[in-house]
């Protein structure tokens, strides 16, 4: 599997059946699609993202008009997502992960917050959780909500691919799962 970009991204979480707060790509100009997802999708909020580099421009918007405000912000595409934000007191475990996967020998790569203050941008900041270790490592197994996500892995074969996620106490997203997918990512 090869993602080289968000718009990849998200087309290999629909295809796989991944869980994921409703999500599209849009291009910037397409005011009828991002008018009806805005529809289709009612919520409290929304997150926009750049669809065309790593760690682009993001913000929240409320509805469409905000929506069609700030999409000067962003080059050709722009992720549209429910936003989690109304859900952050259900957060178990934020993260992201890989599952390495080689010659029958597995470990894993894990940066990850159990706070409710957790984002996928500020994981890196201040990590609870920064290991690299075999799956045999007791440590590894005494994180809260790890053996959700690696049950997640493993159901969707999603080895050797990096996997922002999130595992709540209650039943979110599309499928009305506990482990939500933010971002796959192979090659950006």
């Amino acid at each position: 599997m090869i993602i080289k970009d968000k718009k990849d991204s998200v087309a290999k979480m629909k295809e796989l059946g991944l869980n994921y707060f409703p999500l599209d790509v849009f291009a910037v100009n397409d005011l009828n699609g991002i008018e009806n997802f805005f529809k289709t999708y009612p919520a409290k909020e929304y997150v926009m993202r750049s669809a065309n580099k790593a760690k682009g421009d993001f913000c929240f918007v409320t509805n469409f008009e905000e929506a069609k405000k700030n999409l000067h912000r962003f080059e050709e595409d722009v992720t549209i997502c429910v936003s989690y934000n109304e859900f952050k007191e259900d957060i178990i475990l934020v993260g992201d992960i890989v599952v390495h996967r080689k010659f029958g020998s597995e470990s894993v790569d894990l940066t990850a917050r159990t706070d409710e203050e957790a984002t996928h941008r500020n994981i890196y900041e201040k990590p609870e959780y920064n290991l690299h270790t075999s799956m045999e490592d007791d440590k590894l197994w005494n994180i809260p909500g790890i053996s959700k996500i690696m049950r997640y892995i493993a159901d969707h074969d999603l080895y050797n691919t990096i996997v922002e996620f999130a595992v709540y106490a209650i039943r979110l997203g599309i499928n009305k799962e506990n482990v939500v997918i933010s971002e796959i990512r192979t090659n950006y």
